[in-house]
């Protein structure tokens, strides 16, 4: 939920955080007791890479689960207490954490997405126009940032331990530049005409721009939660007729409802899926954010030259 908290959530969370002691300690935290949070599954392998085995790394949003309907639980904020850090991604995509762990935790938060306004794409249209769109991750290049802003992070926190993130951060920018140089070729093998992306949500502007897409139609700008007007359901199917487009791809954390309307107003097929906003359950080879992407380039390119 973007727009706010529940009452009976924030109460509980009150209660919780003037009734759960800090545990008193004598020694320094093992690495295993040491913790850090994230808020979606995607932020959270970032953080893995290159935190490695100095920290313990959990959580909010598990893969398969939608962050922009997410809402925090009660044993989220105990967590919260104990976590040192906590990353997200910030541009009105996990807003329910500033709101949920604003006040004593406010210190903990690391927005992972400082510096990249000069990249930000607006929202073109729906209820959050004109503001940033979030899905920067989708953009490799813009990935290997996130990372640099995590590991600076670490090393202002753990100065002790800032050759390992320096050395794990690089391990890890190495394989993402890699990953890019795949995308690149992988998707130069799609006709320019057919790089045209008919989605449920509008979350692949950054992926479009880095990678010579076109954002052709969708029915959610970004709100998932808010379902489709009339109006909006007609536009995407006018846009899909005007740009002669027949293959859609569905969401992996979003019903094909708006998908099946599509087709029987405008003909086409349902694609593969695609992983936006969150990592893929285990067995589905989007597991971690670079899986992630080659799954999404290797289905594109497959329905894409496959045509209707």
């Amino acid at each position: 939920m973007i727009s706010g908290i529940s009452k009976p959530l924030l109460a509980v969370s009150i209660l919780l955080i003037l009734f759960i002691p800090a545990a008193p300690r004598s020694t320094p935290p093992s690495s295993s007791e040491r913790m850090v949070m994230a808020t979606t599954s995607i932020i959270c392998d970032f953080v893995r890479s290159v935190a490695g085995d100095l920290w313990n790394v959990e959580c909010l949003v598990e893969p398969g689960v939608n962050p922009h309907i997410y809402e925090p639980t009660p044993f989220d904020m105990a967590k919260a207490i104990k976590a040192s850090l906590i990353f997200y991604n910030g541009f009105n995509l996990d807003a329910w954490v500033v709101k949920l762990l604003r006040g004593q935790n406010a210190g903990k938060l690391v927005r992972v997405t400082e510096g990249l306004e000069p990249y930000v794409i607006k929202i073109p249209d729906g209820p959050y126009a004109g503001r940033e769109d979030p899905h920067m991750w989708m953009d490799v290049l813009l990935a290997v940032k996130y990372v640099e802003n995590i590991r600076d992070t670490f090393i202002r926190h753990d100065p002790a331990n800032r050759e390992k993130y320096i050395a794990s951060a690089a391990a890890y920018i190495d394989q993402l530049a890699k990953l890019h140089e795949w995308i690149t070729v992988e998707t130069a093998k799609i006709p320019v005409e057919k790089r045209v992306l008919v989605t449920q949500e509008n979350a692949f502007q950054y992926f479009s721009r880095t990678y010579g897409f076109q954002v052709g139609a969708y029915f959610y700008s970004m709100v998932t939660e808010i379902e489709p007007s009339p109006a909006d359901v007609v536009y995407a199917i006018n846009r899909v007729k005007q740009l002669g487009v027949c293959v859609y791809f569905v969401e992996a954390t979003l019903s094909n409802r708006m998908m099946l309307t599509l087709i029987r107003e405008a003909g086409g097929r349902l694609a593969g899926v695609l992983y936006a906003d969150g990592l893929g359950a285990d067995g589905t080879g989007a597991e971690t954010y670079i899986g992630m992407m080659r799954k999404n380039v290797e289905t594109m390119v497959r329905e894409l030259m496959g045509g209707c």
